[in-house]
């Protein structure tokens, strides 16, 4: 009987678990999204604040892809 109960207890650790992971999984896809529209509209704008002087920002080589919060996040664990 102990057993079954401690088997019951996993489960629900386990579902517990996977929730908890799906949900992380979920808010840093949210977070890349924002950061991708937030440097869409950077790159639409086209300008650098320097100071509090707004200037024309010069087109720049393409800058290598950055890690995904998600990663970044797994890289520390």
């Amino acid at each position: 009987m102990a057993s079954t109960d401690n088997h019951i207890l996993h489960d629900g650790r386990q579902r517990k678990a996977d929730e908890a992971q799906e949900f992380l999984e979920e808010r840093a896809h949210l977070l890349d999204t924002i950061r991708e529209m937030i440097n869409v509209e950077m790159d639409r704008r086209r300008v650098v604040t320097d100071n509090g002087n707004c200037q024309s920002r010069h087109p720049s080589e393409t800058k290598p892809r950055k890690l995904t919060f998600l990663q970044w996040l797994r890289s520390l664990l």
